[in-house]
C-alpha cells in the first residue's frame, strides 16, 4: 500500500504482533509490481471479504449456533508501523519511503482505477 502497510492473508497480524512483542525484524519480500498506489482506507471491499466458517470450525463441530458466531476474514491489513523493512527487487527500502517509490514507478493516472 503506498502507505506502507500491507495486505496480507488471515493470521499474518497476529505473528507479526509476536515478532515485535519479541524485538525480532519485519522484513516484507515483494517485487514492484504486488505494490499498490493505493492507501489502506479505500480498501475496505478488500480487507471485509470473509471466507468459509468451514475453514475455521469444521462441519462435524457440535456447536450451539445461537450463542457463537463463526468469522473467518480471508485479510488481515499489517499497519506500516509493524513492517522494518520492505526489499523489492529494487533494493531495501522503508516503509514510509514507498509512497515516494511508488510515485516514480506509477503515473497519477493509474491511481483511478475503474
Amino acid at each position: 500500500m503506498a502507505d506502507g502497510g500491507s495486505i496480507c492473508q488471515a493470521g499474518l497480524l497476529m505473528t507479526i504482533l509476536a515478532a515485535k512483542e519479541h524485538s525480532v525484524p519485519v522484513v516484507g519480500v515483494t517485487g514492484m509490481y504486488k505494490l499498490c498506489p493505493l492507501f489502506s482506507h479505500s480498501q475496505s471491499h478488500v480487507l471485509d471479504t470473509s471466507g468459509s466458517p468451514s475453514d475455521v470450525l469444521p462441519y462435524g463441530t457440535e456447536v450451539d449456533t445461537d450463542k457463537v458466531e463463526v468469522l473467518a476474514p480471508s485479510f488481515d491489513f499489517i499497519p506500516p508501523e509493524f513492517i522494518d523493512l520492505y526489499i523489492t527487487n529494487n533494493g531495501a527500502h522503508q516503509p514510509s519511503y514507498i509512497y515516494r517509490l511508488l510515485s516514480e514507478f506509477f503515473h497519477p493516472q493509474d491511481y483511478l482505477l475503474q
